[in-house]
């Protein structure tokens, strides 16, 4: 069949929305995935410790994953891994209804937060690698903030089908299943892994370490703040004596700022130096942050302050994402996706104990002063890698 050039046009823009329609309804999923575990272990009597632990399962699943992932594309392709994938995820939601408990709920939520991992780094993989470098900081950002959208729905679904009983692990399996539709449908659009010579296994994860370390600070950085943010915030309302209801309408700003700055700051990055961009966002999160409690009591202004905060920071990990996109294709994309991924999880999992520990010792500032270190650390590292590279490099790479 020839293809006409019109075609080869619209052929990466349907892969491009197939997939990211599929991972927004995913996302749906894991916005109330959380919470839900939570609430019913909560509800069967079960101490925090516990639920803690039920929780950091899905949380560790990512660096199980990480060694397997860039093999299990390589060798399955992308859309068959996020249909297989769903299928699964669907499955174990449904199998919850059979194995309720704690240990039950834990070993399955394990599992998830593997197959979830997998399915992940190829959409994200399938993402980086159909956008061209011209357009790529653009559909990144649509990407995110879609997933944003995705992950907000999420607990007002769960609100919806309430926490009792077997309607949200049913509504879960539903989603699931839904998501895999427009995969199905573009699974013939998704881009080939191609060999590029090298054998997937550690070496390609540690690879990009050495490669590209920027755009994993930087996603780390974003992960360690946007958590901190989302944790402590309210705590931070309570031990200041300021409303907690107030702490939570400024989260939402927050959100919305992620959400609705995205396509500006795609747009910037390329159109600009990314390693600019990403020094230039990480320093102005920097500045921000170190503001906090300055902003946090100031009426109105306080909105304005977090939805800056949230579209400047999560701008972050759009950089970040094309940059590791220009660099690398196929298998050394997937493990370069894989290992940016695990930054995230990196972050999600120390940050809080450490903003926990500054609390401890400093009281309630702690929270601005975990910010500042959570984003100074890794200005020197970014700009010295701009500076290096001027001039060396296309303007998105």
């Amino acid at each position: 069949m020839i293809v006409t050039e019109r075609q080869r046009e619209t052929l990466p823009l349907a892969s491009l929305a197939a997939v990211i329609g599929g991972l927004t309804v995913v996302a749906m999923t894991a916005g109330f995935n959380a919470p839900l575990f939570s609430t019913r272990l909560d509800a069967m009597g079960y101490s925090d410790q516990l639920i803690g632990l039920n929780a950091a399962a899905n949380s560790i699943a990512p660096f199980i994953m990480a060694p397997l992932a860039p093999m299990i594309l390589a060798r399955y392709g992308l859309a068959r891994v996020m249909i297989v994938s769903g299928v699964l995820e669907a499955l174990l939601f449904l199998a919850c209804i059979v194995v309720p408990g704690f240990w039950g709920w834990t070993i399955i939520r394990l599992m998830m937060g593997f197959i979830a991992g997998v399915s992940w780094v190829a959409g994200e993989v399938w993402i980086t690698q159909a956008a061209t470098d011209a357009t790529r900081g653009r559909v990144l950002a649509i990407y995110n903030s879609s997933f944003g959208l995705g992950t907000a729905a999420g607990p007002a679904l769960l609100t919806f089908a309430g926490y009792a009983g077997n309607a949200p692990f049913l509504l879960a399996a539903g989603l699931l299943t839904l998501s895999v539709l427009p995969i199905f449908w573009a699974r013939r659009l998704a881009p080939a892994m191609e060999d590029d010579g090298n054998r997937p296994g550690i070496r390609m994860l540690v690879t990009p370490l050495r490669r590209a370390p920027v755009p994993m600070m930087l996603n780390l950085s974003y992960a360690l703040v946007f958590v901190a943010v989302w944790t402590f915030l309210p705590v931070y309302a309570v031990d200041t004596g300021y409303d907690v209801d107030r702490a939570y309408l400024q989260l939402s700003i927050f959100a919305i700022g992620s959400i609705v700055l995205q396509l500006p700051i795609g747009w910037l990055v390329d159109r600009s130096d990314s390693r600019l961009t990403g020094l230039a966002l990480l320093v102005a999160t920097l500045v921000l942050v170190a503001f906090l409690e300055t902003f946090v009591r100031w009426p109105i202004l306080d909105f304005a302050y977090f939805f800056l905060l949230g579209g400047i920071s999560s701008g972050l990990y759009v950089v970040a994402l094309t940059i590791i996109g220009a660099k690398f294709k196929g298998p050394a994309l997937a493990g370069a996706v894989t290992i940016y991924t695990l930054m995230w999880s990196l972050g999600a999992l120390v940050g809080p104990p450490i903003v926990g520990e500054i609390n401890d010792h400093i009281g309630p500032a702690g929270l601005m002063v975990s910010l500042v270190l959570f984003t100074a650390i890794f200005v020197p590292f970014v700009g010295r890698d701009w500076w290096r590279s001027r001039g060396q490099n296309p303007p998105n790479a």
